[in-house]
């Protein structure tokens, strides 16, 4: 058993306790009330604003939360994941410029750069591929306005399966938006300059919003530059009275190198470094070395991905009932290179969609009492094909297939309002998925059909006006990836089951004073769990994956708000607020044949985020975060390598030149403190170390202007 000690970060903790940072990626019981609230932008069937998302939310028996976009305004935030690390529950880390893992409850645990174990949504349309991966790339955390975290089966209000449950980012539209023109510009260390522009109208039956996003950075280890462009936007039309129809398009070209993994040790004394070449010998001093893989600078490892997305959601209000109707076309082309093993994985992807869904209010019971139903589908083709990678340039063919996804889930909901203050939710849901590989050119066919029936069933009870009590169980259900079945094409096809878990939750959220809280604890008994394995190839590591037997995740997440002195700053057009967000993450096997009840690789035990913020309203604001990993995660399924714990901390300022004119800047990793960010688990670390450690950002200075028009 671990204890966690907090002796070691007294000093942090007490930085903490002056003016600090606050990023407002918290739970749905952490209200967020301001000094001077403006009059809030109403918004539209096809867009609710942040304040009718939350009085949705707040009827999920659940746990959930809300992140607004002025949350990560001042900061660096490159990824969704950044956007969300405040959350209690959600794990993110970055394992490359752009690109986060997040994991919440232990889902996807430690998934490649196509990530499983979440359904994530624009809009409330599926980004998450049919193939059951998702790219979190096509997110720019500067064309979000508020994002919705749906944790574990909460997320059947998208019909979600996942251990994880669902994100939605919701974008912003003609009438959300903060104002018709927005500009940013920013830079710092790392040779890194991003700029943004955002342009937004409305009439009287249309509205319109546009984003722009430029992002170069050299980065912070070698071979780790990036180059993005971004752009997103949406055009609604109120057809009728009734009627609102949204279209939305995403164009990405996002290119970034790739760093590689290092030994533990390489890790912590040379954090910059790019990866090293791997070689064998010499097998008696003075004798040959050869090399097996030159590594990520001499075959110029990195992933290039340009994506096109089209969708449209329609809301038609029937009378009695709502009416959502949405469908999409997107177009995925990577260009992938990595190890000699592995090569150059080169894929072009199409992928059409629909979704319906309908809700409508019951007419018996009290006045929470409603209804919904409704059905995603999903369909994909996949080109895959992989060359040989020589210095960085395609070599000749190695493999080719046709890689078809079909998915399906259907799902329905009562809520049942026994009284004006308990509810009681009956549903479930139904999700199929096909995987289909069609060997062209020197590898494997294969296919897997894969279905469960989920129930759910929940409770709701509004103790008083602003605290309620929650408890839910239900089943979950993860269907392999293609990743997983084929490797990224390295591997034939090779079957595994799907995964399957019942899950018990119950927790509380609300406010009380100064104090407001979200607070729950699950447990979730998992059977045919996907793990990852780094193995070794004939030229380096790759990954693969496979099914454990039995295993548990089971943990405790709590935010929670303080506003010290609320009254008297408010008097003085003031605001001090602290917070913290706390995850306790105990992830086991269950009598295993091989690791026994050892703790699962991939994700620390202890994760806090503390923070504080003092604002001068309408001025300036001094923030400090503090994230503490006191232990870091097990390496390998043995249990026989850990990377270390860890503390850093932030700090973030703001000053108002004038109205609408803002400067800002931060400083991350203040103390430049050397740790491990992400790492690639392996069963067993004690018997040949593997480079499987990714380090994290040493101390870094960004700064740059907001302007509003």
């Amino acid at each position: 058993m671990h204890v966690l000690s907090f002796a070691r970060p007294l000093v942090a903790i007490t930085l903490l306790s002056c003016p600090a940072s606050l990023l407002h990626a918290q739970g749905i019981g952490q209200r967020q009330d301001e000094i001077i609230v403006t009059a809030a932008a109403a918004g539209s069937p096809t867009s609710p604003s942040v304040e009718e998302a939350r009085e949705e939310l707040e009827r999920i028996p659940g746990a959930i939360g809300v992140v607004e976009d002025e949350g990560f305004a001042d900061i660096f935030a490159q990824s969704i994941g950044d956007t969300l690390e405040l959350t209690p529950g959600v794990f993110a880390d970055t394992s490359a410029q752009r690109e986060s893992r997040i994991s919440i409850r232990g889902s996807g645990l430690n998934s490649s750069f196509e990530r499983r174990g979440l359904m994530v949504l624009r809009d409330g349309i599926p980004i998450s591929r049919a193939a059951g991966n998702t790219e979190f790339q096509e997110i720019d955390p500067l064309t979000i306005r508020y994002i919705e975290v749906f944790k574990g089966a909460n997320g059947l209000r998208y019909g979600a399966t996942q251990l994880g449950g669902a994100v939605n980012v919701v974008s912003p539209t003609g009438r959300t938006a903060r104002s018709p023109i927005a500009v940013r510009a920013e830079g710092g260390s790392f040779e890194t300059f991003r700029g943004n522009a955002s342009f937004a109208g409305e009439g009287e039956n249309t509205d319109y919003w546009l984003g722009v996003t430029g992002l170069t950075s050299d980065g912070y280890r070698e071979h780790s530059d990036v180059r993005s462009l971004y752009g997103h936007g949406n055009f609604g039309w109120k057809v009728a009275d009734n009627i609102e129809t949204r279209f939305y398009v995403t164009a990405l070209s996002d290119n970034f190198e790739l760093a590689g993994t290092l030994t533990l040790e390489d890790a912590l004394a040379n954090p910059t470094a790019a990866g090293r070449p791997v070689t064998i010998g010499p097998f008696f001093p003075g004798g040959p070395v050869t090399v097996l893989d030159p590594g990520p600078v001499a075959d110029d490892w990195d992933r290039n991905l340009d994506v096109i997305r089209v969708s449209n959601l329609t809301v038609i209000d029937m009378g009695g009932a709502d009416l959502e109707l949405g469908a999409w076309y997107s177009r995925r082309s990577l260009d992938h290179a990595i190890t000699r093993f592995a090569g150059i994985i080169v894929q072009g992807e199409d992928e059409v969609g629909g979704s319906i869904r309908l809700t409508g209010d019951l007419p018996f019971l009290s006045a929470q009492s409603r209804w919904q139903v409704g059905a995603i589908y999903a369909f994909g083709s996949n080109d895959a094909q992989t060359y040989e990678n020589l210095s960085g340039e395609r070599g000749a063919l190695r493999t080719r297939s046709d890689q078809d996804s079909e998915m399906l889930m259907t799902y329905g909901q009562l809520d049942l309002g026994l009284t004006d203050n308990f509810t009681l939710i009956a549903g479930g849901q139904y999700a199929r998925a096909v995987r289909d590989v069609e060997a062209i050119v020197d590898t494997v066919s294969g296919r897997g059909e894969y279905d469960q029936f989920n129930p759910r069933v929940g409770v709701l009870l509004d103790v008083s006006e602003d605290i309620q009590v929650f408890g839910n169980v239900n089943r979950s259900f993860e269907p392999p990836s293609l990743a997983d079945l084929t490797s990224g094409g390295a591997f034939p096809f090779a079957p595994l089951d799907e995964q399957r878990a019942t899950v018990f939750e119950i927790g509380t959220r609300g406010a009380k004073g100064v104090f407001s809280w979200d607070v729950a604890a699950y447990r979730a008994e998992i059977e045919n769990e996907f793990l990852d394995f780094a193995v070794p190839g004939a030229r380096g590591l790759i990954t693969v994956t496979g099914n454990g037997d039995r295993t548990i995740h089971q943990g405790l997440e709590a935010g929670i708000d303080v506003r010290p002195a609320k009254n008297t700053l408010e008097a003085r057009g003031q605001s001090l607020r602290l917070s913290a967000a706390y995850t306790f993450n105990d992830f086991t096997f269950e009598d295993d044949a091989t690791y026994g009840d050892n703790q699962l690789a991939g994700v620390p035990r202890h994760v806090l985020i503390a923070e504080a913020r003092f604002d001068q309203v309408d001025d300036w604001y001094l923030s400090a975060t503090l994230r503490f990993i006191p232990e870091g995660p097990w390496a390998d399924y043995a249990n026989t390598e850990r990377a270390p714990g860890y503390e850093t901390v932030q700090l973030t300022a703001g000053v108002a030149v004038f109205e609408d004119f803002i400067l800002f800047g931060s400083v991350e990793n203040l103390f430049d403190t050397v740790f491990i960010s992400n790492l690639t688990t392996v069963a067993d670390q004690s018997a040949t170390p593997s480079a499987i450690y990714t380090p994290g950002q040493g101390r870094a200075f960004f700064g740059g202007i907001r302007a509003r028009f």
